[in-house]
């Protein structure tokens, strides 16, 4: 009897422990945007695309970029709408938004020849070759943001955005990706995809005109 005894205690232990492990494995694994990006985000982010969702002809992917994180940490969230997985990846912000270059983008701007980035709501539009090769411009849908196409505000890879870097290097305003990454994702989300980027600037504000729209 002490045997039996002993041996369902040692299978109900080691059944325990494995549900244990799977269990660890599951929330490592977990690729939600809730979880990479976190759920405040996400659920702004689903705010701004319901109040856009006119202008989203794409709608395989989403993306999202926080601003509010230093530049050496991946914020330029992709987001397959279908799986709803994200995966995120290293971006620049704009010379003047950081200029004293310690890696935060603290200021923002609409106005050309700034070298500012620009916060709120875009949308992609098409592809071209330009000097830093494959590019993606972008269409503002909000005021803060309407003359992205006016300021050449693009989705392109840069040098200056390497994972061997503590921070990245600036642009003039663009969301500058990796090399191979820009080669890998500006063909998938190009024409209509939905960007919400979000920074420290007047987020409440922002945030408040965001559901406003959404409904």
């Amino acid at each position: 009897m002490p045997n039996i005894t002993r041996f369902f205690f040692s299978a109900f232990f080691l059944t325990t422990l494995i549900s244990g492990f799977a269990d660890a494995k599951v929330l490592h694994d977990d690729r939600s945007p809730q979880a990479i990006m976190g759920n405040a985000l996400w659920q702004e982010a689903m705010s701004a695309y319901a109040a856009h969702e006119d202008h989203v002809s794409n709608d395989d992917y989403m993306i999202v970029i926080d601003y509010r994180r230093h530049s050496g940490e991946p914020r330029f969230f992709l987001i397959d709408m279908e799986e709803k997985t994200a995966e995120a990846y290293l971006v620049s912000h704009g010379r003047a938004s950081d200029p004293d270059h310690d890696g935060m983008a603290d200021r923002f701007s609409n106005v050309s020849g700034s070298k500012m980035s620009s916060l709120g709501s875009f949308v992609t539009a098409e592809t071209y070759y330009g000097k830093h090769g494959l590019s993606l411009r972008l269409d503002g849908l909000e005021s803060q943001n309407a003359a992205a196409r006016e300021r050449a505000i693009v989705i392109h890879g840069a040098d200056y955005v390497d994972a061997n870097r503590s921070k990245m290097g600036r642009s003039w305003g663009c969301p500058s990706l990796e090399q191979h990454v820009a080669a890998d994702l500006i063909p998938k989300i190009a024409d209509g995809v939905l960007i919400y980027t979000r920074g420290p600037e007047a987020e409440d504000e922002l945030y408040a005109d965001i559901v406003d729209k959404a409904g």
